[in-house]
């Protein structure tokens, strides 16, 4: 039972354990929480470091009872990895619309009017301004670091914090 789950662009996967001590047996005996942007769980159930020439973390032991271990690393890609992502999650309508501007864009510059990209670049500069000031203010007032803001930007905290740390408003304006 292979699962699919995606949230913002991040999809849940598993990783086999694998027993190779016998090499003309092979088998699955874990396996290991995984997502399509690198993050890999490291812990379950014990017993797994090392089996097979296994190198990561713990890994969720494969049992008689028909995907426990599969629905054992679900959680934990859900518990331990999603909930940190969850607060900077994209509304997936909002994620469409800038993905479909990013192809507008494309689209002039592949018809040879690269001004005119250039132009639409620059106004969206001037409309989402604003928003980018206003959304690193109330992050650094939720207790959010300039290095979180400075890499949801793309900036170094140095540069978040220049930009908008230094217009911080007073508490109650």
């Amino acid at each position: 039972m292979k699962t699919t789950i995606e949230y913002d662009g991040h999809v849940f996967s598993t990783r086999d354990v694998l027993d190779e001590s016998d090499p003309e047996f092979i088998v699955p005996v874990g396996l290991v929480a995984a997502c399509s942007c690198g993050w890999l769980g490291a812990s379950a159930a014990p017993g797994m470091e090392g089996k097979g020439g296994y190198q990561g973390g713990e890994a969720h032991v494969i049992t008689d009872e028909e995907g426990e271990a599969e629905r054992a690393a679900t959680a934990e890609w859900r518990d331990e990895h999603i909930i940190f992502i969850e607060d900077s999650a994209i509304p997936a309508a909002l994620a469409k619309h800038i993905r479909d501007v990013g192809e507008q864009l494309d689209a002039l510059i592949q018809a040879d009017k690269p001004m005119a990209a250039l132009a639409a670049i620059r106004l969206s500069e001037g409309n989402f301004a604003r928003q980018a000031r206003d959304a690193a203010l109330r992050a650094s007032y939720l207790d959010h670091s300039w290095s979180q803001i400075g890499e949801a930007l793309g900036i170094s905290k140095q540069a978040a914090w220049e930009r908008y740390g230094k217009v911080r408003p007073e508490a109650g304006r």
